[in-house]
């Protein structure tokens, strides 16, 4: 394992993160019967989660290791197959923030 993934304030992200997707996931089954306040906890968790995303990427962003940068790299396929620039991550997080937006408006319905 690298340096940059040794790092304790990267494994506690990481850790975090997938915590969180977890619950996203298991939460999402129950969208439909979520009441109006449950929604938007809902949507709440989701910009948690796409806040520790944004910070990961920044970190990997800033790293030299090579296993930093070979992550960026598949983040930035990842956005290219979504039909975003690879090198323009934060155009996807900026759509998923909106995405966030337009979801919690919903749930104010």
């Amino acid at each position: 394992m690298s340096g940059f993934f040794q790092s304790e304030i990267v494994r506690e992200s990481i850790k975090e993160m997938e915590e969180l997707q977890q619950q996203i996931m298991e939460d999402t089954f129950k969208a439909p019967m979520m009441s109006k306040e449950e929604k938007k906890d809902h949507v709440e968790l989701m910009r948690t989660f796409l806040e520790k995303q944004k910070n990961l990427y920044f970190r990997l962003s800033l790293s030299d290791d090579s296993e930093a940068l070979e992550m960026k790299q598949r983040i930035q396929d990842a956005a290219e197959f979504l039909g975003f620039e690879g090198n323009n991550v934060n155009e996807l997080f900026s759509e998923m923030e909106e995405t966030l937006d337009r979801l919690d408006k919903i749930a104010d319905m």
